[in-house]
């Protein structure tokens, strides 16, 4: 083998802790770090990649189509949703990911959400600033021990959720039509249809991928068959939520509140009205973070690449 491994970093991270350099090993790799997005961008930074490294970028099958030397793609984190894995597949592209890297954060994140919603921790924090004392009889207050708790998607994080809310002493249900019904059975876990879990649950968490069959899962019928005090808690990908069929089911009343991490435009415009929803908290997409994930993504990602690499020629054009 001769040549080096070029591998671009659309990320534009350019500091790599040594845990993620040592996978690389021996291994002839020149990385460059440019922040790229856009597909065209990736055409023109990327004609010489073997491999890139991704976060927020768009790979399209334009995009894979038109870097020949492309042989892999790896994503800094879970979710595969601006991927175009069909294309990759038939074009030969390897795509990957980083799995668990931080599922007891988003775990962690989503319990954060639901207790201050449940508690109304954001109102009363502001209020005491204004100088007020005392409870605000307005919001009512519901104790979460015999509450139901629904989870959309039991993955690992969502079984991560589910061990977290049964430790609080919550009923749980959960819709997912691939979920391993022995773990479930594990977890205290009833598995459900998803009509059955809107229609009863007190709490509603989404983890699930973004896909065709969830893009929008949760409309205005679904919000209408949910109960008038229940309160919907998004940490997977926006898109999952008809965000104008939620704003109007936070008006009207027909569900108490929402805690959300992610949105489907990122970062919102400063008017979004999920923004300025005083039964709205908002989290800039942050659940995944902590030191230590931060760290172990790249670790995991660069791990990847030193499965990958050496299956291919540097330089090469793709087979």
């Amino acid at each position: 083998m001769t040549g080096m491994y070029v591998v671009v970093d659309t990320s534009g991270r350019n500091d790599y802790p040594a845990a993620a350099q040592q996978k690389l090993g021996e291994l002839p790799v020149r990385l460059e770090a440019r922040k790229l997005t856009d597909p065209q961008e990736l055409i023109a930074g990327c004609q010489e990649a073997d491999a890139i490294l991704v976060t927020a970028a768009w790979v399209t099958r334009e995009v894979m189509e038109s870097l020949p030397r492309l042989k892999a793609v790896v994503r800094y984190g879970v979710g595969m949703d601006r991927i175009d894995l069909q294309a990759a597949q038939q074009l030969g592209v390897v795509a990957t990911n980083v799995r668990d890297f931080c599922t007891d954060e988003m775990a962690d994140h989503c319990l954060t959400l639901l207790l201050a919603c449940a508690r109304n921790l954001i109102s009363d924090v502001q209020s005491t600033r204004q100088g007020k004392w005392g409870r605000d009889t307005s919001r009512p207050v519901m104790r979460l021990r015999g509450a139901t708790a629904g989870i959309v998607g039991l993955g690992a994080i969502g079984q991560a959720v589910a061990a977290r809310l049964s430790a609080l002493g919550m009923r749980l249900l959960a819709f997912d039509p691939y979920a391993d019904t022995e773990k479930a059975q594990a977890l205290g876990v009833e598995m459900v249809e998803l009509q059955t879990l809107l229609s009863q649950s007190d709490f509603i968490s989404l983890n699930c991928a973004l896909t065709d069959d969830t893009r929008h899962l949760l409309g205005a019928a679904q919000f209408a068959q949910m109960k008038p005090g229940a309160y919907l808690l998004n940490t997977s990908r926006g898109e999952v939520v008809d965000e104008d069929a939620l704003v109007q089911a936070l008006r009207e009343g027909q569900i108490a509140g929402a805690g959300l991490d992610v949105l489907a435009t990122e970062p919102p415009a400063t008017d979004h009205p999920l923004l300025h929803m005083e039964q709205v908290i908002v989290t800039p997409h942050v659940a995944w973070y902590s030191r230590q994930a931060a760290e172990g993504v790249v670790t995991g990602a660069f791990a990847r690449l030193a499965e990958l690499l050496p299956q291919f020629s540097p330089g090469a054009l793709r087979e």
